[in-house]
């Protein structure tokens, strides 16, 4: 986090307030657990998802900054908490180049972290939240659920429609955006128009992310991603690099890309990823998702330009263009 936001001194400070009000939820934790899970806080993510809170709550008049910094924090706990289960679902072994609480202590023991996360994230709900819908909040986490246990289910399957890849990510990366923006507005008290534009922002923010995401799986570097390339299609998820190779006119390309992804009765060797991978690029996957990012990228900043607050319009248009050029 700390090189991410060295150019946004005061919002770094309070991403270090939110920061210090989640190690202080989990300090109570019990004490098998407490020295995984603090690791896991500490774990140097960028804290998109509570800045995108902080940024949002200064679209008020007034900044309501104690209000925020715990909405922030609660977010952030939620996707913590997500990050563990996923890593579970993935039988991952590092993140971020750290080893996963699922590496460190097994499937049992992680899902219960994770399952502590959530409800340290509740506790920090006051109450006073009266101004976030609860509506919003359920529907969100609702899709994060659907969208984790239906990738779940289909493991494996590399030949999924787009449409379902756009709902998955849709529900496993941005609804927990826009629930972001959506959180901050409201407890700046916007109007019901301006919570619904921040809620766009935040939705359309969250599926360039996330494909940009997907995109870095097959040209990232292993070194800054913390993972191998590749990991996407050695667990048997297809994302939308894959989807777009597979729509390409060079028939037998396409055709030796499908007989590897349909030879392999369990997870790919690292021969075949690396082999897929290179299909994948060489047919303009990437540069295809890329573009697809750009329009949601396109459509996001043409709501960030309808604010009325330009210095918060223009946080988020620097924080659009950092996470485009991103490597990890």
């Amino acid at each position: 986090m700390q090189d991410f936001w060295q150019d946004e001194p005061i919002l770094k400070q309070e991403l270090k307030l939110v920061g210090d009000t989640i190690r202080e939820a989990v300090e109570s934790s019990h004490g098998f657990i407490r020295p995984i899970l603090l690791s896991h806080v500490q774990s140097g993510g960028k804290m998109l998802r509570p800045a995108l809170v902080l940024l949002c709550a200064k679209l008020g008049k007034e900044f309501p900054r104690e209000e925020a910094i715990r909405v922030a924090s609660v977010m952030e706990m939620i996707h913590l908490a997500s990050l563990v289960h996923d890593d579970i679902i993935d039988t991952a072994k590092k993140r971020r180049g750290m080893a996963t609480i699922f590496a460190q202590v097994g499937a049992k023991q992680a899902v219960l972290a994770g399952d502590y996360l959530l409800a340290k994230a509740l506790s920090l709900i006051s109450g006073k939240e009266k101004q976030i819908e609860s509506a919003v909040v359920s529907n969100a986490l609702s899709r994060l659920c659907e969208s984790e246990l239906e990738q779940d289910a289909g493991q494996g399957d590399y030949f999924i429609s787009k449409q379902t890849y756009f709902k998955r990510i849709g529900g496993k990366t941005a609804s927990l955006f826009a629930l972001s923006c959506y959180a901050g507005a409201s407890t700046a008290n916007l109007s019901p128009v301006e919570k619904m534009v921040c809620h766009r922002i935040g939705y359309a923010m969250g599926m360039a992310f996330q494909i940009q995401d997907d995109i870095l799986d097959y040209i990232g570097s292993d070194k800054k991603l913390g993972k191998l390339t590749g990991n996407d299609l050695k667990c048997g998820i297809p994302t939308l690099p894959l989807l777009l190779a597979l729509e390409s006119e060079q028939q037998e390309a396409v055709k030796e890309l499908k007989m590897l992804l349909t030879s392999k009765k369990t997870m790919m060797n690292a021969s075949s990823v690396k082999k897929g991978v290179s299909q994948v690029i060489a047919l303009g996957g990437v540069q295809k998702a890329d573009s697809i990012a750009e329009s949601y990228r396109m459509r996001a900043l043409r709501d960030i330009e309808s604010l009325q607050n330009q210095e918060v319009a223009k946080q988020l248009v620097r924080l659009f263009k950092k996470l485009a050029v991103r490597s990890a």
